[in-house]
C-alpha cells in the first residue's frame, strides 16, 4: 500500500520545538520557533526532536553558560550515551529507506550549536552570561558527539544552526539567511 510520506526527516534541537526548555530570558517565541516549524510543515518533512542535553544534565532551572563548563569528559560521556540512543532510533528510519535530511541545532548553544558557540572571554576569570561571553566558531559539545555517531552509521545530514536571541541581536540578518538556506535545502 502506498501512502503520503515524504520519506524525509529533519532532526531538531529540543528548544526549537519547545522554548520552555531554554534558560530564562532567551526565548523569542511563546511556544516554539514558529518560523522554522512553518517551513518544516510546508516542506512535508518528519520532525525528530532531540531531548534537551542541557536539561538532561543540569535540569530546567539552570543558568545560561558558554561551552567551557559542558566540555568535560564526564559530561561528554553522558551526551554520547544520549546521542547513541537517538542514533539507534534514526538507524531504523535509514533501514526503512527514509532520509535524515538535516540536523537543526540551536546556534550559539554550548551543547547544540552547529557553527558557533559561546566561550568565556577570560577562561580563568569566567564571569557572567552574556556580558563575559564571546561567540566563536565551533560546535556544541552534544552535537560533536552526535555527529561522530551519525558518521559512524553512514548518516550524513546537512547541519544547520538556527540562531538564537543572542546571535540575532549581534547580526539582524542572520535569521533570514538561515530561513532561506532551510527553504532551499528542503
Amino acid at each position: 500500500m502506498e501512502d503520503s510520506r515524504s520519506g524525509k526527516i529533519v532532526v531538531v534541537s529540543h528548544c526549537i520545538l519547545n522554548v520552555h526548555s531554554l534558560e530564562d530570558g532567551l526565548a523569542i517565541y511563546p511556544g516554539m520557533e514558529e518560523d522554522i516549524v512553518k517551513i518544516l510543515v510546508e516542506k512535508g518533512v518528519g520532525i525528530y526532536q532531540i531531548p534537551c542535553p542541557e536539561t538532561y544534565i543540569m535540569g530546567i532551572f539552570r543558568q545560561p553558560l558558554p561551552k567551557d563548563p559542558y566540555d568535560k569528559p564526564q559530561i561528554r560521556e553522558r551526551f554520547r550515551s544520549l546521542a547513541k540512543e537517538i542514533v539507534d532510533q534514526l538507524r531504523w528510519y535509514k533501514k526503512k529507506g527514509y532520509s535524515i535530511v538535516a540536523v537543526l541545532g540551536a546556534e550559539g548553544s554550548p551543547t547544540c550549536g552547529i557553527n558557533k558557540v559561546g566561550r568565556w572571554k577570560d577562561p580563568v576569570k569566567k564571569g557572567r552570561f552574556p556580558d563575559d561571553v564571546i561567540f566563536v566558531e565551533g560546535m556544541g559539545v552534544f552535537m560533536e558527539e552526535f555527529k561522530k555517531l551519525l558518521e559512524e552509521e553512514g548518516i550524513n545530514p546537512v547541519w544547520i544552526g538556527i540562531p538564537g536571541k543572542s546571535l540575532r541581536s549581534l547580526d539582524p540578518f542572520i535569521f533570514e539567511e538561515t530561513l532561506e538556506k532551510l527553504r532551499k535545502l528542503l
